[in-house]
């Protein structure tokens, strides 16, 4: 990766320059960020490195370090390192990274400020504000223009970037598979939790973020990460959606898995009618994936999944209504409530995708879909997530409680396995379609 990551950081110092000068700065201090406290606590939360500071370097776990871009000149690491009897300093990972900046080691802020105290004056801050936002001894703290211009650019990968987003898919697709062998081994969510954590050789907090691990009607929680320690009378249904980072790049997958072993007895009409659905929505899932294109409108694709969705709902009776009725009703936002991707990078909800422009102008909202977080057009170079799901959520479908276009039988059949997600990262790459999370499980 030696070549290709000294190209992403011309290619970053040919943006930051431009993005300086466009904003009448000569230079951008990042700061990596620190460790918050809880109220009346001396017990650190785990620390998160600023995603702009790891953009330029591939440093997850340095805090209070800062780089220094600035016009025509090289880049300036200041690194903290102090003397600590309480905790260890992280190891600094070896690599060509230490060839391309200038290295001060640092113990204090104020080793910082003297160094740009003829600077500040034109000079940015991006980062947590050391103290409050008055404080101008570091450079403007965080100009929302220059921002928005830098992170409508960050939708733009390098080469390098691609590459360390296809080792953390190979790194996430080992561990999905070790968690799938768990669950039809009969491991419990936090089992399989743990197993994950395991096979990365990683603590929970250096996740990209919390491993969702559902059985059954867990599923149909967004989010879920209340792993149980028992396991459920039966089995039905298992949705992992979970990540891995490397170099400060995330990957973010998931799969869902039906357990065979309840397709017996009284159970097997209803189960089977679930695989059945399930086994349709995996078609419908890959032909949705055959629409991505260069300079497709990523709303429109997004629209696309929920005529898909609708489609499953009255085909499965659902709902009793056609297809284009379900659409047109609105009932498919009810199953899929959520976006059909997002950017992703250096954060797995990568930034810029609700912008028009480098100047931040926003894109126009559809209000029927609040949650959708890109907006953009499927163009070269980027890598966005596509995840269309159905989930049987009880608090959406408590909202329609009465409606006659439901059938509220087949529904509660359902209801026990949750839900199912696919979702696979697609890199742009020069316009070539790159399936980053099958590919990595290809490889395996």
């Amino acid at each position: 990766m030696r070549s290709i990551y000294k190209q992403h950081l011309q290619t970053l110092q040919n943006n930051f320059e431009s993005a300086l000068e466009q904003n009448n700065f000569d230079g951008v201090l990042i700061y990596s960020g620190h460790h918050s406290y809880g109220f009346r606590d001396d017990n650190a939360y785990p620390f998160k490195t600023n995603p702009h500071f790891k953009y330029w370097l591939p440093l997850t776990k340095q805090q209070k370090s800062f780089v220094l871009i600035q016009t025509g000149k090289k880049p300036h690491l200041f690194l903290h390192q102090e003397l600590d009897i309480w905790h260890a300093q992280p190891d600094l990972p070896k690599g060509e990274w230490q060839q391309h900046f200038d290295l001060t080691l640092i113990s204090n802020v104020s080793q910082v400020k003297d160094f740009v105290k003829n600077k500040v004056q034109t000079l940015a801050y991006i980062g947590e504000p050391l103290t409050d936002d008055t404080d101008t001894s570091l450079g403007k703290i965080n100009p929302a223009l220059l921002i928005n211009h830098i992170e409508y650019e960050r939708a733009y990968k390098t080469e390098y970037e691609m590459e360390c987003l296809r080792t953390a898919n190979l790194m996430a697709a080992k561990a999905h598979i070790v968690a799938k062998e768990g669950f039809y081994a009969g491991k419990t969510e936090m089992e399989i939790h743990q197993a994950y954590l395991a096979s990365l050789g990683v603590r929970e907090f250096e996740l990209p973020y919390n491993n969702i691990i559902a059985f059954n009607h867990n599923a149909s929680v967004l989010h879920y990460d209340n792993y149980q320690v028992t396991n459920p009378e039966q089995r039905l249904s298992f949705l992992i959606d979970a990540g891995a980072e490397f170099n400060g790049y995330n990957a973010d997958i998931s799969r869902t898995y039906l357990n065979e072993a309840n397709l017996n007895g009284t159970n097997l009409n209803k189960a089977s009618e679930f695989q059945q659905m399930f086994d349709a929505y995996q078609v419908e899932y890959f032909d949705l994936l055959s629409e991505i294109e260069v300079d497709k409108e990523y709303f429109s694709f997004h629209d696309s999944a929920h005529k898909r969705i609708a489609k499953l709902l009255s085909e499965f009776d659902i709902v009793k209504c056609t297809p284009q009725q379900t659409y047109e009703k609105g009932y498919s936002q009810l199953f899929f409530p959520c976006g059909v991707g997002h950017y992703i990078g250096t954060q797995v909800h990568d930034v810029g995708g609700h912008f028009a422009n480098k100047s931040g102008e926003l894109l126009t909202k559809d209000s029927r879909y609040p949650y959708l977080r890109l907006l953009r057009k499927m163009e070269k170079q980027t890598v966005f997530t596509v995840e269309p799901g159905i989930y049987f959520i009880n608090q959406l479908l408590e909202t329609v409680k009465d409606n006659s276009d439901f059938n509220w039988s087949r529904l509660e059949q359902f209801k026990p396995y949750g839900g199912f997600r696919l979702e696979d990262s697609i890199a742009m790459n020069n316009g070539n379609i790159e399936n980053l999370a099958v590919d990595a499980f290809n490889k395996l």
